[in-house]
């Protein structure tokens, strides 16, 4: 993957995007002031990488080196070596890309990691910041401070309950409603009590509960998702309209991830749900924790 933030707003409205496009096997992503183009095939990642930095020569806006990365994802990459004009492009253990830093493994540890570590600081701080038993109080600055930071984006972590970024990106939320509570000489027996008495809900049941959402929008349509009818269907029983079909039992994505959790929750249901049917049987079919 190449990254460069210099020149996508001019590239984009020129007929080169076409030739860009008409390249085997390569795909672009483009927002605001970043592109991006990837492809399993060296040659035509380099055809793409020439393409791009001969446009921005030959416009007086040659690629800056540092502002250039390669990411290579896969165990079986073969390692080629990209260059830019005859200089070898440096390849990055990470790269950051609408705030979300990419790992080659594509395990978001690092990202996790670096949003975990802000929330315990904006907790901490908020805890020094301000005196009050009002419990409420302490909820309302959380979520409008801290959860934002651990939220963003947190939907692509296919996470399992168990694991330890899973039990990482709880633990903020831990340790804050028990300072909170113990601040406020209320007496609690457990997380789930605590969450309870806050009127929160844990990460791990808001980040599912969004990742169920995100996936009933793209079945209606709301959000879109490329060829989506690769991955999934809708089941033809009439008695369970909502069951979804995995079209690729071998792969290891978010819908493999998902899908069991969907079918689960939508098994005794009889028709298609409107969105806010769907939200209220989220909400009875999560646990608080």
């Amino acid at each position: 993957m190449i990254e460069q933030t210099d020149v996508i707003h001019a590239f984009l409205k020129l007929k080169s995007i076409k030739i860009l496009h008409s390249i085997p096997h390569l795909h672009i992503a483009a927002y605001a002031d970043d592109i991006k183009i990837y492809s399993h095939l060296p040659s035509s990642l380099q055809a793409g990488i020439d393409l791009v930095s001969n446009w921005a020569a030959s416009n007086d806006l040659p690629l800056a080196h540092s502002k250039t990365s390669l990411l290579r994802l896969g165990a079986l990459n073969p390692h080629y070596q990209f260059h830019i004009v005859g200089s070898p492009i440096m390849v990055s253990i990470s790269v950051r890309d609408l705030g979300i830093l990419f790992e080659p493994d594509l395990k978001f540890s690092a990202h996790i990691k670096k949003s975990v570590s802000l929330a315990r600081l904006r907790s901490s701080q908020i805890l020094k910041s301000f005196k009050s038993n009002n419990p409420a109080f302490y909820s309302f600055l959380f979520k409008t401070y801290v959860l934002p930071i651990l939220e963003y984006a947190s939907v692509i972590f296919c996470l399992a309950p168990s694991s330890s970024l899973s039990r990482l990106l709880e633990s903020t939320l831990r340790t804050y409603s028990r300072k909170t509570l113990q601040r406020c000489n209320i007496a609690f027996s457990s997380y789930s009590h605590r969450l309870e008495l806050l009127s929160i809900y844990s990460k791990r049941h808001r980040r599912l509960k969004a990742q169920l959402l995100l996936l009933y929008k793209f079945i209606a349509g709301a959000s879109h998702f490329p060829n989506l009818n690769s991955f999934i269907r809708l089941s033809s029983s009439p008695r369970r309209p909502m069951t979804l079909i995995y079209l690729s039992p071998l792969s290891d994505n978010f819908f493999s991830f998902i899908l069991p959790i969907w079918n689960a929750i939508n098994a005794n249901v009889s028709s298609f749900l409107s969105p806010s049917q769907f939200e209220h049987l989220l909400d009875s079919a999560i646990t608080r924790f």
